[in-house]
């Protein structure tokens, strides 16, 4: 699976890890299988989205954040988490660029219900959202 593109941004098994660790932490339904092929189709589509953004002038990944964000809510790969999940690899990606969000827990949880209920319509809101909200992570 690493031969994906996105696979330096993040991966089906690091998706897998952290949905583990936000299931431990914050607690609900311990299946650990997604549904099959969600993962994948998710970050399919949010690197087709990527790519297709691609204008020279953004900051590359940021589309695909904001997509993998939108995708995994939209689409609801495992049993329970799916919000938490779809964030925490928003977040993996954007950590990887050096950059993060600066915006409270109520604010992220919102806009992902927001997904959820359609009054977001497209993937690339997400990544205009994200953009609006950048801030850059200090490397040491």
């Amino acid at each position: 699976m690493n031969g994906h593109p996105w696979a330096s941004l993040i991966t089906v098994d690091r998706i897998l890890d952290l949905h583990r660790e936000s299931i431990s932490r914050y607690g609900g339904d311990r299946t650990p299988s997604p549904k099959d092929g969600c993962l994948e189709k998710s970050l399919g589509a949010a690197w087709n989205a990527e790519l297709y953004a691609e204008t020279g002038d953004g900051i590359p990944g940021l589309c695909f954040a904001g997509c993998l964000f939108f995708y995994l809510a939209k689409n609801h790969c495992f049993v329970d988490g799916n919000k938490r999940i779809s964030w925490m690899s928003a977040m993996q990606v954007l950590l990887g660029l050096h950059l993060t969000v600066d915006v409270s827990e109520e604010d992220a949880e919102a806009y992902c219900l927001s997904i959820l209920s359609g009054d977001v319509a497209k993937a690339t809101d997400a990544s205009i959202w994200l953009a609006d909200h950048l801030i850059s992570v200090e490397e040491e």
